[in-house]
């Protein structure tokens, strides 16, 4: 009678659960940059000196930006005077509107107004835009019968905020 000898069992480790995770993770971050960077719009907001400020959740905001044609930051440090004050476009969330679309913007916003009653308008506007291509804006969201508008700016480094 011929002994077999055991050879001992080598443990090995599946890692496909693993693999299968970090690439939803990956997928998951992808989509969630996909989805900030059409809310943002390149822009330089103004500075505050005082304010108040408070966080929204994100079903009771919509954000608005009112913006000059497309440009890069670093172009304003070099030449500030490059801009003529005009805004060039308007983007309600995902949608992109021109300045004499203004009646469009209405209607987009009284869609948001009537998915959530409670909605706040979070408006960015871009430092070097003058008011009066803001306040026709401004004159939209209050014919969608939104009462809440939120300026966006740059907090200060040195100041406590309530």
């Amino acid at each position: 009678m011929a002994k077999h000898a055991r050879q001992g069992a080598t443990p090995q480790m599946n890692i496909t659960p693993l693999i299968d995770v970090v690439f939803q993770l990956i997928i998951f971050f992808m989509l969630v940059n996909n989805i900030i960077a059409e809310q943002s719009v390149q822009m330089i907001v103004p500075r505050l000196d005082h304010s108040l400020t408070h966080e929204l959740t994100e079903g009771e905001r919509v954000v608005v930006n009112v913006a000059p044609g497309n440009y890069a930051p670093s172009d304003r440090a070099i030449d500030p005077l490059t801009f003529d004050g005009r805004a060039h476009f308007v983007r309600v969330g995902q949608r992109t509107f021109g300045m004499d679309q203004l009646d469009l913007v209405t209607d987009e916003l009284r869609q948001w107004k009537a998915r959530n009653a409670k909605v706040e308008v979070l408006l960015r506007a871009d430092a070097a835009l003058y008011y009066e291509q803001v306040s026709p804006l401004m004159t939209a969201i209050t014919a969608a019968d939104i009462h809440t508008v939120n300026l966006v700016a740059y907090m200060p480094e040195n100041e406590n905020t309530q």
